[in-house]
């Protein structure tokens, strides 16, 4: 076991060189926050009004599955078109997570099928899918959203794709409790799992930092929540299947025991994947996770990324070659 110095010692290390995400704590959290709820209102009652009163006028809008939904405009539309599809809406916000001028929203969609969407003719069923959600704030005003939801599930839940999984929320959480630590010691060692598990491969890193009564929820991966030992497994997976792996921190906020990281992955698909074949194909795909402290350990964490993206990447054959006359 880590002591908590041992913990503060690497910390200090992270801070000196990576000293640049950490925000400093001028922003009214809590106003954010109400901000981040009035957005959920405009999803669930479709009162675009409300888009007016909360968006900038040069907000932009990330989402790697709607990558032509950039301004508050082509937001307004798919509103519209998301609530005739699905005319009962409802967000449920699982945790909150603010720092600085972000604000990151854990979330529960559920919804009935009643109309076409992207194409799909109403089927009637009830749906489930989860989401995180980070949000930029100034002036009282969304500035920029990133998106990071389970589009896979809903494919597999409207009849598009086959299922894989009975179980698309987020599951029970942890009932582990404990000292919730510094937010600045968190962060820092959320970036230590990032650098050296997931980019160096360092498997001890994974280890040194996670509880053994630690829990992952990731509602892409059958029977989730995982133990440890599952979770490690699966890890391990994925570094198999990429093995060329990066992981880019676009951004890091932590409030209380928990830390939201927004990222992005690169690397070549050279492993079975999903009971997918390595294909030898690059992807690229983003995400964000949740990571909730007890005690100076990672007792709990939560994903959101898409992988209805990194599977249509890897899916997809190549482009042939154009043939010379």
């Amino acid at each position: 076991m880590y002591s908590q110095i041992r913990n503060i010692s690497i910390a200090c290390i992270i801070l000196v060189a990576l000293g640049g995400f950490f925000q400093t704590a001028t922003a009214d959290t809590e106003a954010n926050k109400q901000l981040v709820f009035r957005h959920m209102e405009l999803w669930d009652t479709g009162n675009l009004a409300i888009a007016d009163e909360i968006f900038a006028t040069d907000y932009i809008n990330h989402d790697p599955a709607l990558p032509d939904v950039t301004d508050i405009e082509g937001l307004k539309g798919f509103v519209i078109a998301s609530r005739i599809a699905f005319p009962d809406f409802h967000h449920t916000s699982e945790d909150m997570v603010a720092e600085g001028d972000k604000v990151v929203r854990r979330v529960t969609i559920n919804a009935t099928h009643q109309g076409e969407f992207m194409g799909i003719p109403a089927t009637g069923r009830q749906v489930t899918w989860t989401g995180i959600i980070m949000s930029r704030i100034a002036d009282d005003k969304i500035l920029d959203e990133w998106w990071s939801y389970d589009a896979l599930a809903l494919m597999q839940q409207l009849g598009v794709m086959s299922p894989t999984r009975e179980d698309y929320t987020w599951g029970e959480p942890s009932t582990v409790t404990g000292d919730p630590g510094d937010p600045v010691v968190n962060t820092a060692l959320v970036l230590y799992v990032v650098q050296k598990f997931w980019n160096e491969q360092n498997v001890t890193a994974l280890d040194n930092t996670h509880s053994l009564e630690f829990i992952a929820h990731n509602p892409v991966i059958p029977g989730h929540p995982l133990p440890y030992d599952m979770y490690k497994d699966v890890c391990l997976l994925h570094l198999l299947a990429f093995p060329d792996l990066r992981v880019t921190t676009e951004n890091i906020i932590a409030e209380g025991d928990k830390v939201a990281i927004h990222w992005t992955v690169n690397g070549t698909h050279q492993g079975e994947l999903m009971g997918i074949p390595a294909t030898g194909i690059p992807v690229t795909f983003t995400g964000m996770t949740v990571y909730r402290f007890a005690d100076g350990k990672i007792v709990e964490n939560w994903w959101a990324y898409d992988a209805l993206g990194m599977m249509q990447q890897i899916t997809t054959p190549p482009e042939s070659e154009p043939q010379q006359e």
